[in-house]
């Protein structure tokens, strides 16, 4: 449950239009930058903010949160804003999950496992068959670099400190 009632809210933010987020802090004493956050989902939903219809929040659902937020170059605090999230502190624990490996599509993981146990002989594939397997080892073999780059930097930079 909310510690904030969609009512309260939506009083805020429609009054953050014509005051400062400073004055509503005071007023109700609830952080700014919450505030500011509230005026920015009521500005892109008006009276039917708040609501957060989608919980709990699947996988795939994330995983496409995630994804809009990469194509359009949105920041955390507008992707939240913009698909209603009760904060923007969930997208970005979510970010973190993802950019570690942990949020996956969990089609694309069975996809995976069923595609290495149904592997054919390469003797027996069609060339279109090996391209697609070369083109699939490849961006694996991309992904697993980066991702050895990233965790090697990653111990320099504790090093360092």
């Amino acid at each position: 449950m909310s510690k904030y009632s969609k009512k309260f809210k939506l009083e805020v933010a429609t009054q953050a239009n014509t005051q400062g987020s400073r004055s509503l802090y005071r007023q109700f004493n609830v952080s700014s930058r919450q505030i500011r956050y509230w005026c920015l989902v009521y500005r892109l939903h008006g009276e039917h903010a708040f609501l957060h219809k989608q919980k709990p929040y699947t996988s795939e659902v994330r995983l496409e949160m995630i994804q809009r937020m990469k194509r359009e170059g949105w920041s955390l605090t507008y992707t939240s804003a913009f698909f209603d999230l009760s904060s923007p502190g969930m997208l970005s624990k979510w970010l973190c999950a993802y950019n570690s490996g942990k949020l996956t599509h969990p089609k694309l993981s069975r996809a995976k496992m069923s595609k290495s146990a149904n592997a054919k002989d390469s003797k027996t594939m069609t060339e279109k068959e090996l391209r697609e397997e070369l083109e699939y080892l490849r961006a694996e073999n991309a992904v697993l670099k980066k991702w050895s780059a990233l965790a090697q930097e990653k111990q320099t930079t504790k090093k360092q400190k």
